[in-house]
């Protein structure tokens, strides 16, 4: 039988992908591809998911 994955190692794959998606935003914001606006924008959405 196969083993259920276990959930907190889920829940820390999908904490390191936000986390991920956080700071790769926060790079775009600080070389000036994302304005102000849209770097909070998107990290409230990234946020949410949490």
């Amino acid at each position: 039988p196969e083993l259920p994955s276990a959930p907190a190692a889920s829940a820390e794959d999908a904490h390191d992908a936000l986390l991920r998606r956080l700071r790769e935003l926060g790079e775009l914001h600080r070389t000036g591809v994302l304005t102000d606006e849209e770097f909070t924008m998107a990290k409230q959405a990234v946020l949410k998911r949490m």
